[in-house]
């Protein structure tokens, strides 16, 4: 007698949201990609700005004439070793930026790198999202979110946030293929892992999201043409993790060596104990609950003060987080896991360890992967709530409208804000009034562009700008320089005023040759102002200098030889220098 068939395979009973739910299409893709580029377009016309010039343009790594693999990004003081992400830029070098002029160099072929990472990383963003068993829209919703989120801003329009860009984007990649099984993924997953830390040092976190992931998140699927009826894998793959860490250590002892310091040199908090260091740390935490949730205003430059003691909203901000992520974590554990990841992916910018950055909106980059997976695990939820409710899909459709509404423009004007270092700076002075570093910024670059005197109230100078910025914070780390051009903006009308902001430019900085030159010129002005023996004595420690280039020397040479001629010169002179008077 025949047998009867092997009847269909059931859907496995139990975590459901481990099972496929439809593949991606062509259509889902450009959707992700249309989004980026609706939300990032206006960064395509940027230059470059901030500490491009520094990171960028006068890098010998990029420019060709040191390695990418042995040199330190910046100064050795600031600890960063990012060879894949200088590597990038070297590649895109050409003639023509080695002659222009590095203050105001568009920065076109950069910045369209920049949004085609962020484009992928989009991308795989929603294919991480199909990973966790979210169905195909709100995979595709998850992509779009994290495509159109305003806080990318500094990441995708300022050249040098590539970094953040090339680590989430090989992190995710390394998610995807330890979540993968086989032998191949097995490897791939750490060859992605190491670029991904080589890109920026804040990767090596990775392995402990991996392991948390893989105690908290759905399960991988079972290899394709396996049994369908089967519940896929719970295991932890701990060999897998060693190898990570095993990498992760590696590169560690490897950065180390090349820069000769596991750490920065000049941490904003490095002097301060772990407890003052942890309240600092929530309150970081509290103001990416801010922005993440609301990403407005934005800034560049964030101040050491800001995240010291208690702050209220921040406070406040962190716990209502912290509330939300339990309450969804009981009703849905995808969902709250997803937040949970937030303040996991943070850890290594949250000043526990000190770094060389009080806090930065690029640091949320790629912490923000697992807010939109939330938003779209969410939405999720309530489409299908209102569509076995027979209530139709207008509410959960009219939330996603709202929020891209509101997340695109204000996504194009923050990107906006980057297009030249006065209008970054312009924004920063304008939504942080009392942070002296973004006053004194607007100052200075208002001067390069000759706007000396305020125009109306609502378009200030740069004399006004300078004067506030030493007003909020009279020893803040340009002081000396904000001095200078005041003291130069003074020479021809007030003297006395002039030779005042040199002297303290001198205190702030004593190396500033300029000043000590200006001083010399205000004293042969005006003998009263500044009397030449103390001029001459200044002059002399700069001259001083074996260092010292050949057509300075001259030029100072000649302004002693006038000073000496003077007849306010006393017989003996240069015995004391103006800091010690």
């Amino acid at each position: 007698m025949a047998t009867s068939p092997d009847p269909l395979p059931r859907r496995p009973q139990g975590d459901h949201s481990a099972l496929p739910k439809g593949r991606f299409e062509w259509g889902d893709c450009v959707a992700i990609l249309a989004a980026t580029l609706l939300a990032c377009w206006p960064a395509l016309d940027g230059h470059f700005v901030y500490d491009d010039e520094y990171y960028v343009l006068q890098n010998e790594a990029v420019r060709g004439d040191a390695s990418p693999w042995t040199s330190p990004l910046g100064s050795p003081e600031q600890g960063l070793w990012r060879p894949i992400t200088v590597a990038s830029y070297r590649l895109q070098w050409s003639d023509e930026l080695a002659l222009s002029d590095t203050k105001d160099t568009p920065a076109g072929p950069y910045l369209r790198f920049n949004v085609a990472i962020h484009a992928l990383v989009a991308l795989l963003v929603a294919a991480f999202g199909r990973s966790l068993g979210l169905g195909r829209g709100a995979a595709v919703v998850a992509g779009v979110l994290f495509a159109v989120h305003p806080i990318h801003a500094e990441s995708v329009a300022w050249v040098s946030g590539r970094a953040e860009l090339l680590a989430a984007a090989f992190v995710l990649a390394a998610w995807l293929a330890h979540r993968s099984p086989g032998a191949r993924a097995a490897w791939v997953a750490p060859a992605l892992f190491a670029t991904a830390a080589l890109s920026k040092e804040n990767a090596l976190v990775a392995p402990v999201l991996f392991l948390v992931g893989d105690l908290l998140l759905p399960a991988r699927r079972p290899p394709a043409g396996g049994d369908a009826t089967r519940q896929p894998s719970r295991r932890v793959p701990w060999m897998r993790l060693a190898t990570l860490a095993g990498v992760a250590a590696a590169l560690w002892f490897t950065r180390g060596a090349i820069l000769g310091r596991f750490l920065p040199g000049d941490a904003p908090y490095g002097d301060l104990p772990l407890a003052e260091r942890g309240l600092v740390a929530l309150n970081i935490l509290g103001r990416t609950a801010i922005l993440l949730a609301w990403p407005h205003p934005m800034r560049i430059h964030y101040h050491r003060d800001e995240f010291l003691l208690w702050q209220p909203t921040a406070v406040i901000a962190l716990l209502g987080a912290a509330a939300c992520t339990w309450f969804l974590w009981r009703r849905q554990r995808l969902l709250g896991a997803s937040l949970l990841f937030v303040p996991l992916a943070l850890a290594p910018v949250l000043n526990l360890v000190p770094i060389g950055e009080t806090f930065a909106e690029r640091f949320l980059y790629f912490p923000s992967v697992f807010a939109c997976l939330a938003i779209a695990t969410w939405l999720a939820g309530r489409f299908r709530a209102e569509v076995h409710g027979g209530r139709g899909v207008g509410g959960s459709a009219a939330l996603l409208a709202a929020v891209l509404v509101l997340a695109v423009p204000t996504s194009r004007a923050a990107v906006s804000v980057f297009h030249q270092d006065l209008s970054l700076w312009a924004h920063a002075a304008e939504v942080a009034p009392r942070n002296a570093h973004a006053r004194y910024n607007h100052g200075y670059f208002l001067h390069a562009a000759g706007r000396h005197l305020d125009a109306d109230r609502d378009s200030p100078g740069s004399h006004s700008e300078l004067a506030a910025s030493l007003r909020l914070e009279p020893q803040h780390p340009d002081a000396a320089f904000a001095h200078q051009i005041l003291g130069v903006a003074a020479m021809s009308t007030n003297p006395r005023a002039a030779a005042d902001h040199f002297r303290q430019a001198l205190v702030a900085l004593p190396a500033l040759v300029e000043a000590r030159i200006n001083l010399a010129n205000v004293a042969l002005m005006d003998p009263e102002a500044v009397p030449p023996a103390e001029a001459l004595a200044s002059l002399r420690l700069v001259l001083a200098n074996p260092d010292l280039d050949a057509a300075r020397r001259a030029l100072i040479e000649e302004l002693a030889d006038q000073l000496a001629s003077s007849p306010d010169i006393p017989s003996a002179t240069g015995t004391s220098s103006p800091e010690g008077s």
